[in-house]
């Protein structure tokens, strides 16, 4: 197997997950690790860093992986891309839409680009399947949404970096919400209008908001609600996508602390007959996960990029500008 020398920039939670992705692989040479916090680098056999533009420069690898504060990442990428490096950068692509442009005009301006933002939500196993059932036609064309992705706080959650409008460019709509509006524009499409209340409901001091819910409606007419929150209680994500001819609910999300429960899909046919069913009641098609493999299919994709085999299909940068547009108008409205 070809190695791919790579370097990750932010060693958080975020940075070990790739890390062990990456491991697990086997593909890719991790030849150094950067973050100004030393103490998140203790305990790896890895070249350290704390000033990442040193990292770059002294170790010129083939791959950078992006696993920092919001604030951080365009500059980052921007320089690993006009320097002809593969980047793999976590969401949110910054934090706004003028950093997705920054980064969008140095993937333009270099030659041969790769660049993968980690919206590692579609690589779930409940998601792949929904996309193969909307694939496959047998319950018609998707026509509106619903979502809800929750969680509770945390004691000392107002005084987050991801609360810091300095470092992160949002509250929990940019942090967790993101990942449900994405889902949402890759089955439905782009959101062209957008209704939003965005709030500080219990939290009323903090500079971000702690619960947001938005009405969203493409240009052909597809219609989702949303509602990302920091005051569930209870973490819990859920989306239905309801179609002509069926309907699909996700229902759980395979995460490492397991507190969004298990995670399972189900769709229902049409059936106004009564031929499988009671009225309102038809046959049910569940399938239920145990294992959470999302990380390793992301960074399988991020590897056949990198060597030329296959172009990024989740995660582009267009999609990355996309969002970033519609989460401005999340916020703005």
């Amino acid at each position: 197997m070809e190695k791919i020398k790579t370097v990750i920039i932010g060693m958080g939670r975020m940075g070990k997950t790739r890390y062990e992705a990456m491991k697990r692989h086997g593909g890719f040479e991790i030849t150094a690790i950067c973050d100004t916090a030393a103490h998140n680098m203790d305990g790896y056999k890895e070249k350290k860093y704390e000033r990442w533009q040193e990292c770059i420069d002294e170790t010129e690898p083939k791959a950078v992986i992006v696993c920092t504060y919001n604030a951080a990442i365009p500059e980052i990428v921007c320089y690993a891309l006009e320097k002809g490096i593969a980047v793999f950068s976590e969401k949110p692509p910054g934090r706004n839409l003028e950093d997705a442009l920054k980064m969008k005009e140095a993937y333009e301006r270099a030659e041969d680009p790769v660049l993968k933002f980690g919206f590692n939500h579609r690589y779930h196993n409940s998601v792949m399947e929904a996309r193969a059932l909307i694939d496959s036609k047998i319950l018609g064309e998707v026509i509106c949404a619903r979502g809800v992705y929750g969680k509770a706080g945390s004691p000392n959650f107002e005084t987050e970096w991801r609360n810091d409008t300095s470092i992160s460019g949002g509250g929990i709509m940019l942090d967790q919400g993101i990942h449900m509006l994405d889902l949402m524009y890759y089955f439905l499409g782009e959101f062209t209008e957008i209704q939003s209340s965005v709030d500080q409901l219990v939290w009323k001091d903090m500079p971000t908001e702690d619960s947001a819910f938005s009405i969203l409606r493409t240009g052909d007419g597809k219609v989702a609600s949303l509602h990302s929150s920091a005051i569930q209680w209870r973490h819990k994500f859920s989306l239905d996508l309801i179609c002509t001819k069926g309907f699909i609910s996700l229902n759980g999300l395979l995460t490492s602390t397991k507190s969004y429960g298990e995670e399972r899909i189900s769709y229902y046919r049409k059936d106004l007959e009564q031929k499988t069913g009671g009225l309102g009641k038809p046959m049910e098609h569940t399938m239920c996960f145990n294992e959470d493999q999302s990380w390793d299919y992301e960074m399988e994709e991020f590897y056949e990029a990198v060597r030329g085999k296959k172009a990024v299909v989740q995660g582009k940068i267009e999609d990355a500008v996309n969002l970033m547009k519609m989460l401005d108008n999340i916020y703005s409205v």
